[in-house]
């Protein structure tokens, strides 16, 4: 562990011995210049009882000992060597070796504060002395950037050691040599763009090659300056972006590919303009100078090779994708979905709309970090031609960016990035201030009271858990934040530090994902998961990343080896029952005087309910791990499926007495409601994907559908009696009908689609009426039409909760008749 210096005058004296932030201690009219900056970095200040500051340490490390090392996260500090040198290790072509020193005055590790990287370099103390260093923590840099040369400065080692740094990568897998590097350190600059940034236009010399270190670009041909979408028939372009025989107009790329290669050996111009879509780094390289060194031209054609873009327009026009794939890619990136490194999705044809994943959440964290509304995207499952598609909503869920917004203007530097790679708060030094909130682009940060208000205690706390358990109806929502004060910024941490991942556990579990009953939501890398970004991402530059999620696609295999054990199962159970039955019959004693096969049905299906009765048990366990809920919602289906065709057959064909004839009933029903209930799991969520563009909450449908009566109320009031009857007559009567319901769910056709084919027939009853009623003939058609569209998905949502009641309730009933049933069983054994 490093020395600490904690004597205020030391420190201060670093500070002034460092060039770049020297100024920090300039005095003016016998006064420090910066004063408040200069108390807040090296003293720190009080704000509401929560320590802000101090920013640096003056630290010293023993011969040898580790300052950073390769591969960790180090997004919130970074440092200047105040006396000795530091010596950097990295791996070259011939193994781990020393690469580099830091001298005095030099500052390391503003890569991963300003790029959200993770360190590329290990640094150390020499083995033959002690190194002292300054440590900066994140928040200084708002302070610092106000000194004249601090900026320069900063940038000046970013690019160095960003170029340097690249080089280095290129040579790990291109075999450069000492001189090589060298040289191509000579002739190229490391360069960081801007979004919407044109990196190089159609038309003009290529005179440059590019690399594109980080960052994703659009290239568009010089004959079609245009978006996709824009050439697309049918609404919003949809027909073109689904016609799998169409090449698309523009081509998008990631990280790891080259441009300008073609131009190494012959002279000519840029087919395309590239267009970057996001802050991107790229390293650039000179051509005239590369013609100049023979050696290094070839080495480079060589090893550029397998990342180069074409420039030539038929090369380049033979690559582009399909585009539905093109459309996918547009999308991912444009969102910012493509930069996160542990991605929330939830597969909405998948999804049974029960907010147990928020539930889940609030009951892991106190407070419900999970927002069922988000951004939504559909995309090819696959690259295969004429793939299905896929509606996937990424909720207002942290994505625990690589580059993290969120984290700049932090003034206390509690939100961070952690050792696992996460984005996380620390509630000890989170002043409240919500800088982080605004800054994220995705509103994944919310503020909460710092003290809860004082809430209606429930009558002890077995009765409360008793009334959630009884519970039918949806969990109630938290109450919203008034308060503008006392507040504390939260957000997805990943549920480290809970008790869902104590220390040692062997995978990362997330309460959201464990607590899915259909395996919609799942936690993934989207380099991995998305295929369309897979293809253009390239892996020179591709780090690892230690917040990566595990899951590559939503197809489970565990859930495959269940369904087909359960089918097994299930059959062989039955199967086995029947021949039982045709063979000894229900009476004839197996075992002794007594044991008979009724005795043996009655136990078997005995024990398949009690297994089906693990699953409500396990769905109110969301604090320790307990295995997904989707493998138990699974267990759940098919012992209950075995345990009823058991139980039936145990009943044989006499009904019996009252209580056996009303136990049978049950049984019949319970299995009738939860056959019903996998129905609509099944059914429900693909019409509701079909037929809704934007996944919304049953809430926001049931407001919209209150905004569309009422201003459908006002368009009838503002028409004209005879207007007023028309539209009553052939517009409501048509579009409030139980056929114009069913036609949302029998045919395929957006809502501008059915708006245009209702005009369209209804268009002849207008011609009657003057031009200002024919306006308010047509939006009365509009508001009627989306009003029924939005009472059909409400219809759909509500199915999936319809048939839970009868099954609850008939489910008690039927283990209230069996347990009589039992009793009643044993005392006639016992007579």
């Amino acid at each position: 562990m490093p020395q600490e210096n904690t004597k205020r005058r030391e420190v201060l004296a670093a500070i002034e011995s460092v060039g770049a932030i020297a100024d920090l201690t300039a005095k003016k009219e016998g006064h420090y210049e910066y004063e408040i900056d200069l108390e807040v970095i090296i003293y720190g200040r009080n704000y509401s009882g929560k320590q802000v500051g101090p920013y640096v340490r003056l630290l010293t490390f023993a011969p040898g000992e580790e300052i950073v090392r390769e591969g960790e996260w180090g997004g919130n500090a970074f440092f200047i060597v105040v006396a000795g040198r530091a010596d950097v290790y990295g791996v070259t072509p011939q193994g781990p070796a020393k690469v580099a020193e830091i001298p005095a005055g030099v500052q390391f590790g503003e890569m991963a504060v300003l790029a959200g990287t993770q360190r590329n370099a290990t640094v150390r103390a020499p083995k033959d002395r002690p190194v002292q260093v300054l440590e900066v923590q994140r928040p200084a840099l708002r302070l610092l950037r106000k000194l004249p040369t601090f900026g320069q400065a900063l940038d000046a080692t970013y690019r160095k050691h960003g170029r340097s740094n690249l080089i280095r990568e290129i040579a790990k897998v291109t075999d450069l040599s000492g001189e090589a590097i060298g040289q191509l350190e000579s002739i190229s600059k490391f360069r960081v763009y801007a979004k919407n940034h044109a990196l190089f236009r159609a038309g003009e010399l290529a005179n440059r090659l590019y690399v594109l270190k980080s960052g994703w670009a659009r290239l568009t041909p010089k004959t079609h300056l245009m978006n996709i979408e824009s050439a697309g028939d049918g609404a919003n372009g949809r027909g073109l972006t689904r016609n799998w025989n169409k090449k698309s107009v523009e081509t998008y790329v990631g990280p790891s590919h080259c441009f300008g290669v073609d131009a190494i050996t012959r002279d000519g111009e840029w087919e395309y303009t590239c267009t970057l879509m996001e802050r991107s780094e790229v390293l650039e390289i000179s051509i005239s100078k590369l013609r100049q060194q023979p050696e290094l031209r070839e080495t480079l054609l060589l090893a550029f090779s397998g990342m180069a873009i074409p420039t030539e327009a038929k090369a380049w026009l033979e690559s582009r994708e399909p585009a539905p794939v093109a459309k996918a890619q547009e999308e991912l990136i444009e969102t910012g979905l493509v930069d996160a490194t542990n991605l929330l999705v939830m597969d909405m044809e998948l999804c049974v709309r029960c907010g147990n994943c928020s539930m889940a959440c609030h009951q892991i964290h106190g407070q419900s970090r999970l927002v069922r509304r988000g951004i939504h995207i559909n995309r090819p499952v696959t690259l295969k031609k004429n793939s299905s598609y896929q509606s996937l909503l990424a909720p207002a869920v942290c994505l625990h960016c690589k580059d993290p917004e969120c984290l700049t203007g932090c003034p206390t530097g509690a939100i961070a990035r952690f050792s696992d790679g996460q984005v996380d708060i620390d509630h000890k030094t989170c002043i409240g201030c919500a800088d982080c909130a605004t800054q994220c682009p995705y509103e994944a940060i919310s503020m909460v009271p710092l003290k809860a208000k004082g809430r209606d205690k429930e009558n002890g706390k077995q009765n409360g858990k008793l009334k959630r358990w009884l519970r039918l109806a949806a969990e109630p929502l938290p109450p919203a934040v008034e308060q503008t004060d006392e507040l504390l910024a939260v957000k997805c941490n990943l549920c480290a530090g809970t008790s869902l991942n104590p220390q040692g556990a062997k995978r990362q579990a997330y309460s959201c994902e464990e607590s899915c009953p259909t395996g919609a939501l799942l936690r993934v890398d989207p380099g991995s998961y998305f295929a369309e970004i897979k293809n253009i991402e390239g892996l020179i530059f591709k780090g690892p990343t230690q917040a990566i999620a595990r899951h590559t696609s939503h197809k489970d295999a565990g859930k495959r080896f269940m369904h087909a054990i359960g089918i097994i199962v299930t059959l062989a159970s039955i199967a086995l029952t029947v021949l039982g039955l045709l063979d000894y019959g229900l009476e004839s004693p197996l075992l002794g005087s007594w044991f008979d096969m009724r005795w043996l049905t009655g136990l078997v299906g005995l024990v398949g309910i009690a297994g089906v009765m693990a699953y409500p048990v396990r769905k109110q366990i969301y604090k320790r791990r307990a295995g997904p809920l989707r493998y138990w919602l699974l267990s759940h289906s098919y012992l209950g499926v075995i345990g009823g065709s058991v139980l039936l057959l145990h009943g044989g064909v006499k009904s019996g007495g009252a209580l056996t004839t009303a136990l049978m009933i049950s049984f019949d029903l319970v299995i009738l409601t939860g056959l019903f209930g996998i129905l609509c799991y099944f059914v429900a969520p693909r019409m509701l994907t079909r037929i809704e563009g934007q996944p919304l909450l049953i809430e926001d449908l049931l407001a919209r559908r209150e905004e569309l009566r009422e201003e459908l109320g006002a368009t009838m009031a503002a028409a004209s009696p005879e207007a007023r009857k028309v539209i009553g007559k052939r517009v409501l009567k048509r579009c409030l009908s139980l056929g114009f319901l069913l036609r949302q769910y029998l045919r395929r056709e957006s809502l501008d689609q059915l708006v245009d084919a209702v005009s369209g027939a209804l268009k002849p009853a207008a011609k009657s009426l003057s031009a200002y009623e024919q306006g308010n003939f047509f939006s009365a058609v509009e508001k009627a039409v989306t009003m029924r569209r939005v009472d059909a998905l409400i219809y759909l949502h509500q199915s999936l909760k319809l048939w839970l009641a009868p099954h609850v309730i008939l489910t008690s009933l039927m283990l209230a008749l069996m347990i009589v049933h039992i009793v009643q069983v044993i005392f006639f054994l016992a007579r």
